[in-house]
């Protein structure tokens, strides 16, 4: 069963089951995007803490629900082969400990990195060596065009973090914001308490726009570039987080 299929499942169904990606018959040749390869990779901190034994933390739950919904709206403005997931999210690592060939293989072969910005984030090995892997990959515009300084990597804030806290590999690449939204507030109120802090208040019409805002944001990448896929090996990874200071 594919991720998307299982994110059709009532929640108490899908998190029993086990996580699935693609086989070793959908990996691309060398230099060739597989049109089966998930279009985003959503990278994000995995939570520390338990509410209670063997039950999923709250923030967790929140970042799965978020990825459903991104997958939603992408799959509603890209279209994809039957089977073929819109996103890929580690589901299966409790707070990282192994880096699996489904993981692997996602982080080479994705089209777009949404990185999930917060404090826990910025101050995680793990996540460090997400971004450090898909920034190893070379972007080129479509029809073979330069891509100048474009990139894949999508930061989105979370949680609201002080910049000094921000790594400067971080602070390089200008973090997403809806823009364009009937509501002008929205923006101003996304930056204020992030994509965590908007469901924590109620705000959830002002959620459902910053995602729609996000996914059209992977599409306008995925329709005009191409991220070269590239074969990942634990042993290259670095935590790029802890050198850019």
């Amino acid at each position: 069963m594919t991720e998307w299929a299982r994110s059709q499942l009532p929640r108490t169904i899908r998190s029993r089951l086990p996580v699935t990606g693609m086989t070793a018959d959908d990996t691309a040749a060398p230099g060739k995007v597989h049109s089966r390869a998930p279009l985003f990779f959503l990278s994000y901190a995995h939570a520390a803490w338990q509410r209670s034994q063997g039950a999923r933390s709250e923030p967790y739950q929140r970042v799965a629900e978020f990825f459903d919904d991104l997958s939603e709206n992408v799959a509603q403005l890209i279209a994809r082969p039957l089977g073929a997931d819109p996103g890929f999210m580690d589901r299966a690592i409790p707070g990282g400990s192994r880096w699996t060939p489904e993981l692997l293989e996602a982080v080479g072969n994705c089209q777009v990195f949404v990185a999930l910005l917060s404090d826990p984030y910025v101050s995680s090995t793990w996540c460090g060596m997400e971004w450090y892997a898909f920034s190893r990959r070379t972007v080129t515009g479509r029809g073979g065009d330069g891509a100048g300084h474009q990139t894949g990597i999508i930061p989105v804030i979370w949680t609201p973090v002080p910049e000094a806290r921000l790594p400067r590999v971080v602070r390089d690449v200008q973090r997403f914001s809806p823009r364009g939204l009937p509501d002008m507030n929205i923006p101003a109120r996304y930056e204020a308490d992030g994509v965590f802090g908007l469901r924590n208040i109620g705000l959830d019409t002002y959620y459902q726009g910053v995602v729609w805002r996000l996914a059209q944001r992977i599409a306008e990448f995925h329709f005009g570039h191409v991220v070269e896929p590239r074969v990942m090996r634990e042993r290259d990874l670095r935590d790029i987080f802890r050198e850019s200071p």
